[in-house]
């Protein structure tokens, strides 16, 4: 089966209570989320079950023992059910299983805790990216790339740039998919930028190389990010999304420089 769920992994993996790797603090004039002040008010032997409960089902879904993750996920929700993080995680296990709805049944389960947690929001677009739903895809990852923009002004956060980038870039492979290259074409175009300190721009060009047909020439914008970027862990996101979409083959160990580039 593709590898296509690490982009998932790094939004399920949750390093506080409540948000995504991509998550912001919410502004300080925003109402405290309930859910906080109930994990609050669980005794302190629960809670201290609930953390290692989670701990460990992140451990073993960054491992890729997505049972053992479930296991204690289920765990976990025994002592406090009522935590978007685990939610978004319960849901990007199922998600290794290909098993969509279940999948999206805990990512609303998140967002209704959470609305405004954009790493859930990702996750949901992203249902309709795996499930080649093109033009909800487009729907949903254009509104979160607005979001996004609107969170990121005067911060300047990487995480929020990249998962912008993301859901831009997903919208530009939707595009190509459907027949829309124009579009594709102005969407890379507008939002190419020798500043960007993601990989959007190797990727973009690659992707409409591949749709143009020369892979030879895509495989080269592929191999500079990678080099770029020091290797493909760092942008493994990206490179998982061209695996899921079908223009890069998957494979497994060797160096990154052979890896199988060419389009299918």
């Amino acid at each position: 089966m593709k590898d296509f769920c690490k982009l998932l992994s790094v939004v399920a993996i949750l390093g506080s209570l409540s948000g995504g790797a991509y998550a912001q603090e919410a502004p300080v004039e925003a109402k405290r989320p309930a859910f906080l002040d109930n994990f609050s008010n669980l005794p302190l032997e629960e809670r201290e079950a609930y953390g290692k409960a989670k701990l460990k089902a992140r451990q073993f879904f960054t491992q890729k023992r997505t049972f053992e993750s479930l296991e204690q996920i289920h765990e976990a929700l025994l002592i406090f059910d009522e935590d978007p993080g685990i939610w978004n995680l319960k849901g990007s296990c199922h998600v290794e299983f290909r098993s969509f709805d279940k999948a999206q049944i805990a990512f609303q389960k998140a967002l209704a805790l959470e609305p405004n947690n954009t790493g859930v929001l990702f996750n949901i677009a992203e249902m309709h990216f795996v499930t080649k739903d093109w033009k909800k895809c487009i729907e949903k990852m254009t509104n979160l790339a607005e979001l996004l923009e609107v969170e990121n002004k005067g911060t300047a956060n990487p995480n929020i740039l990249e998962l912008q980038r993301l859901a831009i870039f997903k919208s530009l492979l939707s595009h190509i998919k459907l027949g829309q290259k124009d579009k594709a074409i102005e969407l890379a175009e507008s939002n190419w930028d020798d500043f960007d300190d993601t990989p959007f721009t190797y990727y973009s060009k690659a992707a409409l190389a591949y749709s143009d047909g020369e892979d030879v020439k895509a495989s080269e914008w592929l191999l500079s990010a990678i080099r770029v970027y020091g290797g493909l862990q760092k942008i493994a996101n990206w490179h998982d999304t061209m695996i899921e979409f079908g223009y890069v083959q998957s494979f497994y160990g060797g160096d990154d420089e052979d890896a199988n580039l060419s389009g299918e």
